[in-house]
């Protein structure tokens, strides 16, 4: 994770349904940004934006504009949800038929082993999103 200090000295480009914009800022200017939260910053404001690699703006995790203690992290927007929401249900059939096969074959130990896999992946998403806001709220 990267954690970036930008003023925006120069927003256009601004897309209205999508909340894309360009911006310049030190020099540098910048094409088709999305910022989580549909968000368009103003000329002059100064953002913390955390990006999962460094110099690249598709992998925003989260934003802060400097000066106020609110984040936005990365989440699924609304429109997504019953597509995500259709394709999370058919995925948790099919974990559950596959456990239930694996659990005739190999046991109850297959059941504890999903349930350890499921539980991790849960944990470590939980963890990456406190990491990136207490890391945006320490930016200055």
């Amino acid at each position: 994770m990267h954690i970036e200090r930008v003023r925006f000295d120069q927003v256009f480009d601004v897309g209205a349904r999508a909340r894309t914009f360009s911006f310049t800022s030190a020099g540098k200017t910048r094409y088709g940004i999305q910022l989580p939260g549909r968000i368009v910053p103003h000329e002059g404001a100064v953002y913390a934006v955390a990006l999962a690699r460094r110099d690249d703006w598709t992998t925003v995790l989260g934003w802060r504009e400097l000066g106020t203690g609110h984040v936005i992290l990365r989440t699924v927007t609304w429109p997504a949800w019953p597509v995500m929401w259709g394709v999370g249900e058919a995925a948790c059939w099919l974990l559950g038929a596959g456990v239930v096969v694996a659990a005739r074959g190999a046991g109850p130990w297959a059941l504890l082993l999903a349930a350890g896999v499921i539980g991790t992946l849960v944990v470590h998403l939980r963890r990456r999103g406190h990491r990136v806001r207490l890391a945006l709220l320490a930016a200055a």
